[in-house]
């Protein structure tokens, strides 16, 4: 990813998993704030989902930089509509 260099390549996977982090904590607060009655198996679901996402994202831009532009664009297209249509399922399911 960072060609010849020592630091920024550990330094990036830091910061991800900070913002990882901070991102999985702020979800319990969003889902306090909003009164939703998360369980176990609802948590399971939108664990999967964020991981669906960032597979799709980390895909599709692996393509377009592999010169795979129209794949990844296919791929971000393709799978992020789908990913769409099932997080308003779920956010669905989580207002009931």
């Amino acid at each position: 990813m960072f060609t010849n260099s020592t630091i920024l390549e550990p330094l990036f996977w830091i910061i991800m998993g900070v913002l990882y982090t901070i991102f999985a904590i702020s979800m319990t607060y969003w889902a306090r704030d909003l009164k939703l009655k998360m369980n176990w198996w609802k948590w399971l679901l939108s664990i999967i989902w964020f991981i669906l996402l960032n597979i799709t994202i980390a895909g599709g831009f692996t393509l377009i930089e592999e010169n795979e532009s129209r794949a990844g664009i296919y791929f971000i297209g393709i799978f992020g509509t789908i990913l769409i249509v099932l997080g308003v399922g779920l956010w669905q399911l989580f207002k009931s």
